[in-house]
Parts: C-alpha cells; sequence; structure tokens
C-alpha cells in the first residue's frame, strides 16, 4: 500500500513538472531573466517608479533627450510577475503594467519600450518598431 502511494505521488509530480514546460521555456526550474529597458521619447524629463508584488525598485530621473532607464529580474516560480512603473513629468502622472507574464512571456526578454506622451509603444522584433502601443491605465 505504501509503495503505492508513493508511485502516485511521483506520477502526479511528474506531470506536474513536465505541464511546466508549456509556461516557461526551459521548463520550471530554468527561467530565464528579463531584461526591461525604458526610454524617454517624451523631450521632457521624466521620473520613472517601477515595482513588483516582490519589490520596489525605487524611483529614477530619465532625462530627455535618449535618456533611459534599466533593470532586470527572473520571472517567479508561478507565472504570475508583474511589474508596474509610475510616470511622472510636468503636469502629468500616469502608470502602466511594463511586465506581466501572461501578456509579455516568452516573446519578451528583451523589453524595449518608449515613453511617450500617449502612452507606451513596444519594440517589435518582426517589424523591428516600436509598433506595440498601449495607452496609460487609468483608475
Amino acid at each position: 500500500m505504501i509503495s503505492i502511494n508513493r508511485i502516485v505521488l511521483l506520477q502526479i509530480f511528474l506531470v506536474l513538472f513536465l505541464s511546466s514546460f508549456h509556461k516557461v521555456e526551459g521548463g520550471l526550474f530554468f527561467r530565464k531573466r528579463v531584461y526591461v529597458e525604458l526610454f524617454n521619447d517624451l523631450g521632457l524629463n521624466v521620473t520613472v517608479h517601477c515595482k513588483s508584488g516582490d519589490g520596489d525598485l525605487g524611483s529614477h530621473f530619465i532625462e530627455s533627450p535618449n535618456g533611459f532607464y534599466q533593470f532586470n529580474f527572473k520571472p517567479n516560480l508561478f507565472g504570475t510577475t508583474d511589474y508596474y512603473c509610475n510616470f511622472q513629468w510636468p503636469n502629468n502622472f500616469h502608470w502602466f503594467d511594463i511586465y506581466v507574464f501572461d501578456r509579455d512571456h516568452p516573446e519578451c526578454t528583451d523589453c524595449y519600450w518608449k515613453i511617450r506622451a500617449d502612452g507606451v509603444c513596444r519594440l517589435n522584433y518582426l517589424t523591428k518598431e516600436y509598433d506595440i502601443c498601449y495607452p496609460w491605465n487609468s483608475d
């Protein structure tokens, strides 16, 4: 009876482990590091404050023109990683989910974003243009 329970537990573990391969390239224990770069395309200086449920990256000043801020992380074990950023410049305050596992994984391991007045645009690796654009989130 004990050996049957061990076999059943081993089978459950193997099913869970093997099923994790569809969510993360390389499997459950080998998640690739994600690199995020935010480029200032506003023509004005901007302050960016990014954080996730696991950590606060603090505020960073991105100068205009051509300033940028970058950070990196490994998605969590459960595939629920979400980084959001607040963007502030004179008379404006906006926020956006800059990385959402379900939206951005696996194609976005190097996530290049341009900050614009009407929202943010991500680099499309097929067209080599910043044509994946989203408006600012609203409450």
